[in-house]
């Protein structure tokens, strides 16, 4: 995958504590979650062996046992890092692992990990295919290539493949469409904002169940997990932030964009900067940091979300790019009557600055943009639409 050992130059500590043993390196963890500060210490670890062992290609055992994964981010990751190692570095990778069962990130068990979960050296070319592309059962996982941009119907034929995909699970079309609108955007911007490839991992979690407070009755659930993966020089805010270095604002909206950037200036902190000014800034309605879009950039990627939230019992989406993450709380997703998004309670970019929730530092630093979306909604609602 493109780009993929920026992963590793832009976390480059290597001072993990280990040592070489019996003709292998070993990881393993004892903590009860998996999540990005793990990804982190995997990371330095794999920096550590190709600094202290630079040309040594042994087998690497990761061994986690029983453990919660915090989310489908980052589990995914875990797989780039795999995938790293036997592609690029040609190692053989095995794992040990025994995760909880959530329906946020059920889609591990559909994961191209499963083929490393045994003893067996067998099955690393399999993991490269499966980590590649896998539409089988409840997973759906596509690596569109930056060099598809193009053909000029790229995306046409992704959506097609998922309206497909998501039909056989009975997902009502109205929900198909905007899980496919925000996707066509992300992997859209993936390969001709950050000139790279996009990774696209989605399952379907079924028939997950939980007792509804003061209600003895059983409700079923449903989850859609969506991960939209790129990694690039280029991070989520660049562009706006060479438009507003160069002055670069032409059209009424951005002259608006400068009056909010001239007023959020005056309040930049270490815990909201500069940079995560430049990051809301690019999911604004009709604004793009790209240097051939005026006001047909940014086609309401939040607005799709927030609509897919509002369907959700509950949700978890946020999108992380360099050190940085802005979480996409639904009530703070209101727009005001120029399709302004304030990210707060005033829904008002202009005179507010966002709420201190939406903005927290990211565990590793990200080359790049990734988002995680997950939607967890009854599927009696499902039914209902259904009828």
């Amino acid at each position: 995958m493109k780009n993929l050992n920026k992963l590793f130059t832009a976390n480059s500590q290597h001072t993990y504590k280990m040592r070489l043993e019996k003709k292998y390196f070993k990881f393993e963890y004892h903590d009860a979650l998996f999540s990005g500060d793990t990804i982190l210490k995997i990371i330095h670890f794999v920096n550590t062996i190709h600094y202290k062992y630079k040309n040594i290609r042994f087998p690497i055992f990761f061994k986690f046992g029983e453990i919660k994964i915090a989310d489908k981010m980052s589990y995914i990751l875990f797989e780039c890092i795999c995938y790293y190692l036997i592609k690029e570095y040609h190692h053989k990778v095995f794992l040990y692992i025994n995760p909880k069962d959530t329906i946020d990130t059920s889609g591990i068990f559909s994961s191209c990990l499963k083929l490393l979960n045994n003893n067996s050296g067998k099955n690393m070319d399999k993991f490269i295919a499966c980590f590649k592309m896998e539409i089988y059962k409840n997973h759906f996982r596509r690596i569109i290539q930056g060099s598809e941009r193009e053909k000029t119907n790229y995306l046409g034929n992704l959506l097609q493949e998922l309206d497909s995909f998501l039909k056989f699970f009975n997902i009502v079309e109205d929900y198909r469409d905007e899980i496919t609108e925000v996707i066509a955007e992300l992997v859209g911007n993936a390969c001709e904002h950050g000139h790279t490839d996009c990774l696209l991992d989605i399952d379907i979690a079924d028939n997950y169940s939980k007792s509804i407070e003061n209600n003895q009755q059983k409700k079923f659930f449903y989850g859609i997990n969506i991960v939209i993966i790129n990694f690039s020089s280029i991070l989520l805010g660049d562009g706006i932030k060479e438009k507003i270095e160069n002055n670069n604002f032409k059209e009424e909206r951005y002259i608006s964009l400068k009056k909010a950037y001239n007023y959020h200036k005056t309040s930049f902190t270490e815990s909201y900067s500069y940079i995560d000014f430049c990051n809301l800034s690019s999911l604004q309605d009709k604004i793009s940091g790209r240097t051939y879009y005026s006001l047909s950039g940014g086609t309401g990627l939040t607005k799709l979300i927030r609509s897919l939230q509002e369907k959700s019992d509950m949700n978890s989406c946020y999108v992380i790019s360099g050190n940085r993450c802005i979480r996409f709380i639904k009530e703070l997703l209101n727009y005001n009557k120029d399709n302004w998004l304030g990210f707060n309670q005033q829904m008002d970019f202009f005179n507010s600055l966002p709420d201190k929730t939406v903005i927290v530092p990211c565990y590793i630093y990200f080359p790049g943009t990734a988002y995680n979306l997950n939607f967890i909604m009854k599927k009696e609602d499902m039914n209902n639409e259904n009828n």
